[in-house]
């Protein structure tokens, strides 16, 4: 029993290993531009912006809502695809923020939907 336990530590540690040395061919800066696909000035902020994110060791965080430090934390998985969601309140309700996209080469195209905007963002490595 107790060397079945250790083989299953063993294997679930490999599997993490691999899965980081993987997306960390990711790494990087990433440059470009926000553009707001749903919502308005008021509620949103500019219709388009420059931003800059960086990727350290297949991660990378993205805000959605800086003002209430609204955001959500990502891992590349190795085909360059990720996503992740981050519940937030706004008013008397809980919303909920999604992030989702790819790297493909140098280019990252990420899409975040919160409760009352949502952004597509493209980006170029270096």
């Amino acid at each position: 029993m107790g060397r079945i336990v250790f083989a299953v530590v063993v294997l679930a540690g490999v599997g993490l290993v691999g899965s980081g040395q993987a997306s960390s061919s990711y790494d990087g800066v990433y440059r470009g531009e926000a553009t707001r696909t749903r919502g308005d000035d008021m509620q949103c902020g500019r219709a388009g912006y420059p931003v800059t994110y960086t990727v350290v060791n297949g991660q990378f965080s993205i805000v959605y809502d800086p003002a209430h430090h609204v955001g959500v934390n990502l891992q590349i998985q190795p085909d360059g695809t990720f996503s992740g969601s981050q519940s937030y309140i706004i008013g008397r309700q809980t919303a909920m923020v999604k992030a989702s996209g790819r790297i493909a080469g140098n280019v990252m195209e990420v899409q975040v939907e919160g409760y009352a905007c949502a952004r597509s963002y493209r980006l170029t490595k270096g």
